[in-house]
């Protein structure tokens, strides 16, 4: 039986953003908000400002440190157990990189794919480990994943 394998790793890369950033979503809300508010839809203008916010608060945060297992019963993050019945398939993107990325196809309504890194982890022992309990299949990290890291978040 082979033993778990548990991990520690940042949700994501953090990028220290500087003034230009915020003044660049500032400008982009404000903007955005009086165009809004001309087309005389001023709940959208009010979410506009709100999120915009909100993006600036939690884009000056660091990112938490997870810790990541996958075990005989399923894949955990933190404190959740996602059952290897609740999980399709899984693939290792960038498996030759400094950054490789595990990403699981979940039945899960609230977390379609569960991405995870794995910077400091045997990938080929994760490839192995997951083979036995989940297909393999090309999938993508999920579109707003993909934009928030583009945009440094």
């Amino acid at each position: 039986m082979p033993r778990d394998i548990v991990w520690k790793a940042y949700e994501h890369s953090h990028t220290n953003k500087g003034a230009d950033w915020f003044w660049a979503l500032g400008i982009i809300a404000v903007s955005s908000a009086i165009v809004a508010i001309l087309f005389k839809n001023f709940l959208f203008a009010l979410l506009i400002i709100v999120g915009a916010f909100t993006m600036a608060l939690l884009s000056s945060k660091p990112p938490r440190e997870r810790t990541f297992a996958l075990t005989q019963r399923g894949v955990m993050v933190d404190e959740s157990l996602y059952p290897y019945q609740m999980l399709v398939a899984f693939c290792i993107k960038d498996r030759d990189s400094d950054n490789p990325t595990l990403i699981i196809d979940a039945q899960h309504f609230l977390t379609p794919h569960l991405v995870m890194p794995l910077a400091e982890v045997d990938v080929e022992r994760v490839h192995t480990y997951l083979s036995e309990h989940l297909s393999e299949e090309e999938l993508e990290e999920p579109l707003g994943q993909r934009l928030l890291e583009r945009f440094g978040f």
